[in-house]
């Protein structure tokens, strides 16, 4: 069945509204500026794209993006887009900063505060200051002089640029340069950048802005080409306008996601053809994103201190999973590419037996990434690893259950290694990192962390680790209470944009003053600790496993380079294995053997435990323990 096209009326859900037929059809162009990633299409772009043909206009999308890496050169490209800690230096934010408001600082001062860009720069090109310079006021400017000579923009309507993480400035400083050259051409700005008051704050001090679209554009961008049409200047809820006063209210919402048409990837595609993957890409692989939900359902519960996702709507809306099931086949149909990227922030748990279930009686050769909460099981992480889905990120964060307390993370210490332990057997990669200066944590929490974590070497270690960043729309940043003091913008806005803007309605990302956190002393006794974990697994992969016979096991423990085996038999043998799928307390597992006939008291089994959590075999925690070791039957 085609999908249903986008209706005019607001305020209710997409398949309760009447299809409506624009005043006349417009010509609407979509950019994806730089710097989003070249080895994805923008599903933003994409959906919006397939929106606004069912809406009755015509809409193309240019990948900007792709161009300018086609100039650079994938590793200069891919060097800026993906560099570490750009949420303090904003390199790429401030190399098109030139070109959308010309000097606003002078660079040395950029440089003298941040010079850690210098490093990230030489990484990926071997070039020193001089070459920034030229690239940030010669190179980039002149590249968009030659975009807007190159693509006939004039024989568009509206233009509109979704822009999120770091496509601000780029999207800026295109905008500006087409409402200079086509005055009459109508410029739209949306995506993450302009929740909020972000956009009404850009609205106001950019005057090539026509229009912002503040929230979700699926009904809210076609109904505003719906009043385009139609000479019609009144507000459109969601959208802030030029010359429009009065509030417009939030931006609707499709309830139904099941409504909304496949992304249209196409454009992206002609562009990587008409430049050659390589040239583009390097050695790095297309990846196909998709979209199966919005929100988080545990967000809506107990929203993370320091996540600043969804601004303007935390409310969980999935794709049922025979939907997420077509709109993935119809994608790799079109596009038969071997890696897909799940948008979603987590993984609705009824897809485990419906969309996942599906994929694995496909047997697609498929790699798929999705966002997970840590609290999945040994039998859940198999319908995943069956399903293709073989890279996760399951926001661990810490391995201290004060501290994910302190986030509200509604997880835990064992939870978080069983995570580990599990997504490891099933050859499921995972993405994590260790975060710390939470209000309230002590330096227990990381000397506690910092010892645990030879015991974990057999185990994926975390990427990275680093303080804490306070994000707009953030707990952290809308409750003060919660324990942060001083929030003000980051300082490199102040190398960004112009006074004229005020910083404080434009930034995402905040410095801030936190109080009762732990010492610096302790925190760096915790990212040593990760640095010897990250170490030990790039030499060797360290290994911890059991071999299981009729009547007792062998640990061979191999996280050292001395190889220890230990046998451990008759009811250990079984009480250990019962605590390797999830941590169990000494007193389950004691009426587990009384009813399985073993006279074992419970004194011996809680001894027994106890001497595993010593001998580094098990960890424990509030009276419940988890065997460390992974089952060598890869099979069980």
């Amino acid at each position: 069945m085609p999908p249903k096209m986008l209706p005019l009326v607001q305020g209710s859900p997409r398949s309760q509204q009447a299809p409506a037929v624009p005043a006349r059809r417009l010509r609407v162009a979509l950019v994806n500026m730089p710097w989003a990633r070249a080895d994805t299409p923008s599903i933003q772009c994409g959906l919006l794209a397939s929106v606004v043909r069912e809406a009755g206009h015509d809409c193309a999308v240019h990948y900007l993006n792709v161009e300018l890496a086609a100039v650079v050169g994938p590793a200069t490209y891919t060097g800026i887009a993906e560099a570490g800690g750009e949420r303090l230096h904003q390199f790429g934010e401030w190399l098109f900063s030139y070109a959308a408001h010309g000097d606003v600082r002078p660079e040395e001062d950029y440089h003298a505060e941040f010079p850690e860009v210098e490093n990230i720069w030489r990484d990926a090109t071997g070039g020193g200051r001089e070459e920034i310079s030229a690239l940030r006021r010669e190179v980039l400017p002149q590249w968009l002089a030659r975009c807007a000579e190159e693509v006939d923009w004039a024989s568009y309507d509206v233009v509109g640029f979704s822009s999120t993480f770091l496509q601000n400035t780029a999207s800026l400083a295109m905008g500006r340069i087409l409402k200079e050259r086509f005055p009459e051409l109508t410029v739209v700005y949306g995506g993450a950048n302009f929740d909020g008051e972000m956009g009404e704050e850009y609205l106001r001090g950019l005057p090539w802005i026509d229009h912002v679209v503040t929230g979700e554009g699926d009904i809210a961008f076609p109904t505003l080409l719906h009043r385009i049409a139609a000479g019609d200047t009144t507000g459109v809820p969601g959208v802030r306008s030029r010359g429009v006063t009065g509030p417009t209210g939030e931006s609707p919402r499709t309830q139904d996601l099941d409504d909304l048409p496949v992304p249209d990837y196409a454009d992206y595609f002609a562009s990587l053809r008409r430049h050659g993957e390589p040239a583009v890409l390097g050695d790095a692989q297309v990846k196909l994103l998709v979209e199966f939900s919005r929100g988080c359902w545990w967000g809506q519960k107990h929203h993370c201190t320091f996540c600043g996702l969804n601004a303007l709507g935390m409310g969980f809306r999935p794709k049922s999973g025979a939907r997420a099931m077509e709109e993935l086949e119809s994608l790799l149909s079109e596009h038969p590419v071997a890696h897909v990227e799940a948008v979603d922030n987590i993984l609705d748990m009824k897809h485990l037996t419906t969309l996942c279930a599906d994929l694995a009686t496909r047997h697609w050769d498929v790699s798929i990434f999705y966002e997970v909460k840590a609290n999945l099981t040994r039998a859940q992480l198999g319908v995943l690893e069956r399903a293709g889905i073989d890279r996760i990120q399951p926001g661990i964060e810490s391995l201290s259950s004060h501290v994910l307390d302190l986030m509200r993370k509604g997880s835990t210490k064992l939870i978080n290694i069983r995570l580990l332990k599990w997504a490891q057997y099933y050859g499921i990669t995972v993405d994590w990192n260790i975060l710390s200066g939470f209000p309230g944590e002590t330096d227990a929490d990381y000397e506690e962390q910092a010892r645990l974590m030879p015991l974990l070497h057999h185990l994926r270690p975390p990427a990275c680790g680093g303080v804490i960043w306070l994000e707009r729309f953030s707990p952290y940043f809308t409750d003060s209470s919660l324990g942060l003091s001083n929030v003000r913008p980051r300082s490199c806005y102040g190398y960004i944009y112009p006074d004229t803007l005020d910083h404080s309605k434009i930034a995402y990302y905040f410095d801030y003053d936190a109080a009762d956190v732990a010492s610096q002393g302790a925190r760096d006794g915790l990212y040593s600790a990760v640095g010897d974990w990250r170490a030990k697994w790039r030499e060797k992969h360290p290994t911890l496993v059991y071999r299981r016979l009729p009547t007792r096991l062998e640990v061979v423990d191999r996280r050292t380079d001395q190889e220890q085996r230990t046998v451990i038999e008759g009811w250990r043998a079984e009480a250990y294995e019962a605590c390797s799928d999830t941590a169990h307390s000494a007193k389950r597992l004691h009426q587990d053997l009384l009813d399985s006939g073993v006279d074992a008291a419970l004194d011996g089994v809680t001894s027994f435990l106890d001497e595993c959590c010593g001998s580094g075999l098990m960890v424990s925690e509030d009276g419940k323990y988890l065997a460390l070791a992974l089952p060598d039957n890869r099979h069980l």
